[in-house]
């Protein structure tokens, strides 16, 4: 297992895809803070960006945490690369070869799950400090003074979103057997994260017009639950255990659920 899952990493690393990508993830990560820089440098706003940037909810910690959005911006780029480069295993042959050397389709399944994961985590959590760094340099960090508790909550929410991130990595390896071709698996990919994310952004808006106390609970738990849309990571100071649940129960039952109906599919798959 160990030999495979080195190899899958190599696998990925060496691809010229992955390059690509990470040269769009520093774009990416440079973009959006530069463009409220230039905002405000054309608005004439200068001595006052960090009272604007307040106000308009911009600061590094805001950016830091819309980098890892995964229905938006990288977020979205990042998984549609790593099925291209995962459905390669398919496309030239590559996992027959492992099967005929003595690897069970268990072990094939789980190393492509925890490449995938290693590689999703690793990319984005860079992509988020480069933009973090990159934002330090116009924004504060927050508008109120930066406390131990508030670095707490940061390594929380980083936790927090490396476990919504082994979820998508759950749910591409899935699709990497389950769909029959690369273009179908980025496909339902896309347009699974996009309904979910403009959905969410519907009730969330919803949520405002709602009077009924149990329709409004319902609705905060679909809003806040979904992974795609990240409405509940990095949004404060603390989390509430309701915070917590929000985000942990979907992501792990997700990823285990995903995890698990991968090698029931790819156990039954034809690899002709």
């Amino acid at each position: 297992m160990r030999n495979l899952l080195k190899t899958d990493l190599k696998r990925i690393l060496k691809d010229k895809l992955f390059l690509i990508l990470c040269i769009i993830g520093g774009v990416f990560a440079l973009f959006n803070p530069l463009v409220y820089k230039l905002l405000f440098s054309a608005l004439d706003l200068e001595e006052t960006a960090t009272e604007m940037g307040a106000a308009l909810n911009v600061s590094a910690k805001n950016l830091f945490f819309s980098a890892f959005i995964p229905g938006d911006n990288f977020g979205l780029i990042l998984p549609i690369f790593l099925s291209i480069i995962l459905c390669k295993d398919f496309s030239y042959g590559t996992v027959r070869n492992k099967i005929i050397c003595g690897k069970t389709r268990t072990n094939i399944f789980l190393s492509t799950f925890l490449s995938c994961a290693i590689v999703m985590c690793g990319v984005i959590l860079a992509h988020a400090l480069v933009t973090l760094l990159f934002s330090l340099l116009f924004f504060p960090y927050q508008p109120t003074p930066f406390h131990a508790k508030d670095f707490l909550y940061l390594l929380e929410s980083v936790a927090l979103e490396i476990l919504v991130y082994l979820f998508i990595a759950a749910f591409l390896a899935f699709l990497s057997v389950f769909m029959k071709n690369m273009g179908l698996t980025i496909v339902m990919y896309v347009a699974v994260a996009f309904l979910c994310a403009l959905i969410g952004g519907i009730l969330s808006i919803s949520l405002m017009f709602v009077t009924n106390q149990t329709a409004y609970s319902v609705l905060e738990f679909l809003t806040k639950s979904n992974v795609f849309l990240g409405t509940v990571i990095g949004q404060g100071t603390a989390y509430a255990w309701r915070d917590l649940l929000y985000v942990i129960l979907p992501a792990v039952i997700g990823c285990v659920g995903f995890i698990g109906l991968g090698i029931l599919v790819f156990k039954k798959k034809d690899l002709k």
